[in-house]
């Protein structure tokens, strides 16, 4: 559906209103943490009829609470509340889901048989079946968006090892700088671009071929002259000042404020004609709370002018995956006693190491252990050592027999990610809205296999 701006920005902003006053009313639930579930009695925290209606239930039909749809056939009565929060999460969230129908992409990919397309196999070499995912559709989705702006050159900041940027200029025909400050990601992906040339050389006979540009840059986002950072894109191309130049800005998976510092440096470059990013770890995103004059979120002017702010706790918990997590809950349940074994422990830290509150512990899985075999796998090499008598206490016993409580709280929890994500989302798509760009929200990932799965697009 087509929607012209103002209509679009009215909209975005009932949607932040309403979805904030939801995240004021249960922040008591959303910023809890699990780890903290015994040390703060999180249960006695849920409203009564909560607790009546999860102490006792199937930890299986938890699953209907995280699915975007009802289910046909569920047999459970949730609380009102929660029936409530359901219908508003439908209403005000984002849709994780991929389109049901294909549109014209695909079709046009394959009459245009672009290299990718032709030897997609020859790309996948050492890059994990996440990732690779990832960059097929990402590249797809750049591939579009070049054609339509008329955009053949593409800058990725932040580029690592170069797997995108790989795909994107062997497999798609762009031009590709990458900027990336770690002298040693730079060297493996000059390698590593040597390498796909020359498998590409050998499949496809293609005598030359555009190869990643790749600067050792440290780039201050906070600080850029756009005219330099202009200039520096035009030498690495080796395109003269007076030839009529354009890009396009692109990140898979910006971190943090990464994401809001490359919307910033697209709207002040005017040769940059698009840009387009799949975003990540938003609990790293600074605040006005954080007291620095360039805060990461809110970025909107009508974000800002209305204080809106999430917590931490809340950002932390809009980057988890949601439908790993649903799959678990459906078959490999008694794996996730490791919230109430960890939680646990927590209160044995704070009881005799109370420092070490919230302190990393090793990441251990519980299949066959006991309290006291994980205690041991999860603080070694801390020089920590809790009292045998207390891992072994009829308080911890009891504690852990309640496991399955914790699973529902954390569920419960993770009800509220998709509207938290939306949130984030929302204020940077309206951003783009009042700069007068036009822009977009897609879904291009599948969100079993990543979970930060939506694409926000900006074209001038």
């Amino acid at each position: 559906m087509i929607m012209n701006n103002d209509k679009l920005i009215a909209e975005l902003k009932q949607k932040l209103q309403d979805s904030s006053r939801i995240v004021g009313i249960y922040s008591w639930l959303i910023d809890s943490y699990v780890l903290d579930f015994y040390v703060d009695n999180h249960w006695e925290r849920l409203p009564t009829n909560w607790k009546l209606c999860f102490d006792g239930l199937d930890i299986r039909k938890l699953r209907d609470l995280l699915n975007e749809a009802p289910q046909d056939k569920e047999s459970h009565v949730w609380p009102l509340s929660v029936l409530a929060l359901r219908v508003l999460f439908r209403k005000y969230c984002l849709t994780r889901n991929l389109p049901t129908q294909e549109d014209n992409l695909g079709a046009a990919l394959e009459k245009e048989r672009t290299r990718f397309q032709a030897q997609h196999k020859l790309f996948n070499k050492s890059v994990k079946l996440k990732k690779r995912h990832e960059i097929e559709k990402f590249g797809e989705q750049c591939w579009r968006t070049g054609r339509k702006t008329n955009v053949q050159h593409l800058v990725d900041i932040g580029s690592g090892q170069g797997n995108l940027a790989r795909t994107l200029c062997y497999g798609f025909g762009f031009k590709v700088c990458c900027i990336e400050q770690d002298q040693k990601l730079i060297e493996s992906a000059r390698q590593k671009d040597e390498e796909l040339s020359s498998r590409l050389k050998r499949q496809l006979k293609f005598e030359t071929m555009h190869h990643p540009i790749h600067l050792s840059k440290k780039v201050n986002l906070e600080e850029i002259d756009p005219s330099q950072f202009v200039k520096m894109v035009r030498d690495a191309f080796n395109v003269e000042k007076d030839v009529p130049f354009q890009f396009g800005l692109v990140g898979l998976h910006p971190c943090g404020d990464l994401a809001v510092f490359l919307m910033k440096l697209f709207l002040s470059c005017p040769e940059a004609k698009f840009i387009k990013l799949v975003c990540c770890c938003y609990m790293k995103l600074s605040t006005v709370k954080d007291k620095c004059s360039n805060f990461g979120f809110p970025t909107s002017a009508f974000c800002k002018q209305s204080g809106l702010h999430l917590s931490y706790e809340a950002r932390e918990i809009a980057c988890h995956a949601i439908e790993q997590y649903c799959n678990k809950l459906g078959s490999d349940y008694e794996e996730l006693k490791v919230h109430a074994f960890r939680a646990a422990a927590e209160k044995i830290i704070v009881k005799f190491h109370p420092q070490l509150k919230h302190s990393g512990l090793r990441s251990t899985k519980v299949s066959d252990l006991s309290f006291a075999q994980y205690c041991e796998k999860a603080t070694s090499g801390m020089g920590l050592e809790l009292p045998e008598s207390e891992i072994e206490s009829t308080e911890v016993r009891t504690d852990l027999s309640h496991w399955e409580r914790v699973v529902k709280f954390y569920t419960l929890r993770l009800m509220f990610a998709p509207l938290i994500e939306s949130i984030v989302l929302y204020d940077r798509w309206l951003y783009l809205l009042e700069q007068g760009i036009h822009s977009e929200i897609d879904v291009i990932f599948d969100p079993v296999c990543s979970p930060r799965n939506h694409a926000l697009t900006g074209e001038k």
